[in-house]
C-alpha cells in the first residue's frame, strides 16, 4: 500500500514540476497583455480627456478577442468624467488569473490579475 501511495505522490509532484513552467509563462503573458491593453486605452483616454464607453469597450473586446478572457469576468473601472489638461485620469483592469500549478492544491496566490494606471489628461477645450 505504501508503494502505491508513494508512486501516486511522485506522479503528482512530477506532473506539477513538468507543467509549472509553461503555466507560469502563460500567467506572465496574461499579466503583460492586461498591462498593454490598459496603457493603450490610457493613451487614447488622455487625448479624449476621459475614458469613453467606446474606449472601455475596445479594451474589453481586445482582452476577449485576442487573449481569450471571459467578458463577464473583466472588471474595468476608469475616470469617465471629462478631465482637462494637467489633471490625472485613472483606470484599472481586473481579470481572473489562470492556474500556476496543474493541481490547485499548491496555488496560494491571488485569484485575479489587477493592473492600475494613472496618466495626465491632454484634453483642451
Amino acid at each position: 500500500m505504501s508503494g502505491v501511495l508513494a508512486k501516486w505522490m511522485t506522479l503528482i509532484i512530477a506532473a506539477n514540476i513538468m507543467f509549472a513552467p509553461i503555466l507560469s509563462y502563460i500567467d506572465s503573458l496574461h499579466r503583460e497583455a492586461v498591462e498593454v491593453v490598459l496603457q493603450e486605452g490610457a493613451k487614447k483616454a488622455a487625448i479624449e480627456g476621459r475614458f469613453t464607453p467606446t474606449i472601455i469597450n475596445d479594451m474589453k473586446s481586445e482582452l476577449v478577442d485576442n487573449y481569450n478572457f471571459d467578458s463577464s469576468k473583466i472588471i474595468i473601472s476608469a475616470t469617465t468624467s471629462l478631465t482637462y489638461r494637467e489633471n490625472y485620469l485613472t483606470a484599472s483592469i481586473e481579470v481572473p488569473r489562470g492556474p500556476i500549478f496543474l493541481f490547485d492544491i499548491f496555488n496560494s496566490g491571488p485569484d485575479t490579475i489587477k493592473k492600475n494606471t494613472k496618466i495626465l489628461s491632454e484634453y483642451i477645450d
